[in-house]
C-alpha cells in the first residue's frame, strides 16, 4: 500500500522540526545540517535544502529556485527575514503556517468551484453566438438584402439596426460582454495563483466593481494571515501588525496603530483596523488579533460567494439579451417576407 505523499508545507515543517532536534546536538547549525544529511533519505533531503536556503539568505527569498517561483516559498523567507533568529523561529513558523495551508488549498478549490461552470458556459454560449452571426452577415444577410430590394423595400428596422447602421453598437456590445467574461477568467486564474503564492493582489484590483469586496477581503486576511504567522515566533502583535502591513496593499498607504484607524478610508477596511486599535489601547490586541483573524477566512468565502452571484447576474443578463436580440434580428426578414411582397 502506498504512503499518503506529503504537501510542501508538511515536509518543510518536518524538516524544521528535524533541525530544532539535531541542533539541541550540534554547537552551530552548520554542524546540525550536515547531521541531517547524513540521516535522512533523498526526498527528505530537497526538504532539508529549501530549509537550509530559507534559513542562510531569507532576504534573497525573492529568488528562490526555478521550481519553487510559484509556491509560497518567497513569502515564507520574507516572514523569516521579519524575525531576529530565523533559525530559532523556523519551527515554529512552519507549524504555524502548515495549519493555514490547509484553508488555502480549500480556498484555491472554492474559487474554481464559485465560477468554473457558470463563466465556462456563457463564454461557450458567447463563443457560439460570435460564430453563428458572422456566418449570417457573410453568407445570409446579403441574400435577404437582395431580394427585399427587388421588392422597393428596406430590410426590418431591428435586422437593420443590428447589422446595418447599428452594427458598430451591437459589436461593441458583443466586446464589451465578451471583455467582461475573460476579466473574470484571468481575476479567478490570478487568485488562485496568488492564493498558492501566498501573495497579495495588485492594490488597484480593490478598484474594480464586484470583485473589489473579494480583493479587499483576501488582503485583510493576508494581513492578519502574516501577523499570525509573526507572532508564532514571539514577536508583540503590535510588531506583526505593523511588519505584515508593509506586505500587503491593504495597509500600504499608512502605518499601523491609532492613526491608521482615524486616517483609514472605507475601502481600506477600516472597521477592522478600529477594532484592532481600540483592543490595543485596551490591551487586549492579541486576543483580537486572533479573532480578527479567523473572522476574515469566513469573510473571505463569503465575499467569495456574494461575488459569484452577483457576476452571474450580470453576465447572464448581458449575454441572454445579446442572444435574444441578435437572433430576432436573424428571423425576422424571414416572418416579415411576406408583408414586402
Amino acid at each position: 500500500m502506498r504512503g499518503l505523499k506529503r504537501t510542501a508545507a508538511e515536509s518543510l515543517d518536518s524538516a524544521a522540526r528535524q533541525l530544532h532536534y539535531a541542533m539541541e546536538q550540534s554547537p552551530t547549525i552548520e554542524e546540525a545540517f550536515q547531521s541531517l544529511y547524513a540521516a535522512t533519505n533523498p526526498d527528505q533531503q530537497t526538504a532539508l535544502r529549501q530549509l537550509e536556503h530559507l534559513l542562510r539568505s531569507p532576504e534573497s527569498a525573492e529568488s528562490p529556485p526555478g521550481d519553487l517561483r510559484l509556491s509560497s516559498y518567497p513569502t515564507l523567507g520574507w516572514l523569516l527575514s521579519q524575525t531576529g533568529a530565523p533559525e530559532k523561529s523556523v519551527a515554529a513558523l512552519l507549524r504555524a503556517y502548515q495549519r493555514q495551508e490547509s484553508f488555502r488549498a480549500t480556498t484555491v478549490i472554492a474559487v474554481w468551484s464559485e465560477f468554473a461552470g457558470f463563466l465556462t458556459y456563457l463564454g461557450a454560449v458567447l463563443a457560439v453566438l460570435i460564430v453563428v452571426i458572422g456566418m449570417y452577415a457573410l453568407l445570409i444577410l446579403p441574400q435577404f438584402r437582395s431580394l427585399y430590394r427587388g421588392f422597393g423595400t428596406d430590410l426590418p428596422a431591428l435586422t437593420g439596426l443590428m447589422f446595418g447602421g447599428g452594427a458598430p453598437l451591437s459589436a461593441l456590445l458583443l466586446l464589451l460582454a465578451a471583455g467582461i467574461l475573460i476579466f473574470l477568467f484571468w481575476f479567478v486564474f490570478l487568485l488562485r495563483r496568488q492564493l498558492r503564492r501566498y501573495m497579495p493582489l495588485t492594490a488597484g484590483y480593490q478598484r474594480f466593481p464586484v470583485v473589489g469586496p473579494v480583493v479587499l477581503a483576501y488582503h485583510q486576511y493576508l494581513w492578519l494571515s502574516y501577523a499570525g504567522l509573526l507572532r508564532s515566533t514571539g514577536m508583540p502583535a503590535a510588531e506583526a501588525l505593523r511588519l505584515a502591513a508593509t506586505r500587503v496593499p491593504l495597509m500600504s498607504s499608512h502605518g499601523w496603530g491609532e492613526r491608521a484607524s482615524t486616517e483609514a478610508k472605507p475601502a481600506d477596511g477600516s472597521g477592522l483596523v478600529a477594532d484592532l486599535s481600540v483592543a490595543e489601547r485596551l490591551g487586549k490586541l492579541d486576543e483580537e488579533t486572533a479573532f480578527q483573524q479567523e473572522a476574515t477566512v469566513d469573510t473571505l468565502l463569503a465575499t467569495l460567494a456574494r461575488c459569484r452571484r452577483r457576476a452571474r447576474l450580470v453576465l447572464t443578463i448581458c449575454v441572454y439579451y445579446l442572444v435574444a436580440m441578435f437572433v430576432a434580428a436573424m428571423y425576422l426578414p424571414i416572418f416579415s417576407l411576406g408583408s414586402a411582397i
